[in-house]
């Protein structure tokens, strides 16, 4: 005689923050397949956009801006200067200054329409004003927690 067994219980069900690193995960793993095609990382395309919104601005503010350690930005530009995407010439006496490079801008274009696909698909259950809201908040709390780090 087979004995029924109650349903299991999951005790990551009310965890925000568990559902937030799952939902990340299946996020990063669409927009990396949108990039493929372009031979790009999610943090690489983010870079252009980056250089492509701020032309001449320094490796180090986009580090700062997308909280990319240092050690990690150098292999980066280089990669995408030697990829022909990302030009570079002298600041001041040590900062260089990033901008496109002609096929750098017609490979943005390409990355804007992965991206703006992607969002679209990834949140196609949203409206533009849930949507809205939600960055918003999710902004706050990034906010909040910035906030709690640096004390």
């Amino acid at each position: 005689m087979t004995t029924k067994r109650p349903p299991l219980s999951d005790p990551t069900d009310n965890l925000l923050g568990y559902h937030l690193r799952r939902l990340s995960v299946l996020i990063m793993a669409d927009l990396s397949r949108s990039l493929d095609s372009l031979d790009l990382r999610p943090t690489e395309a983010t870079v252009l956009m980056e250089i492509s919104t701020n032309p001449g601005i320094t490796q180090s503010r986009i580090g700062k801006i997308l909280s990319i350690k240092r050690a990690n930005m150098a292999p980066l530009i280089a990669g995408l200067v030697e990829q022909g995407l990302v030009e570079t010439a002298r600041k001041d006496g040590r900062s260089l200054a990033l901008t496109l490079s002609a096929r750098g801008k017609r490979v943005y274009k390409k990355v804007i329409s992965a991206i703006a696909e992607h969002e679209e698909r990834c949140f196609a259950l949203l409206g533009k004003r849930e949507r809205r809201e939600l960055t918003e908040r999710i902004r706050e709390l990034w906010q909040h927690l910035d906030t709690i780090e640096s004390e």
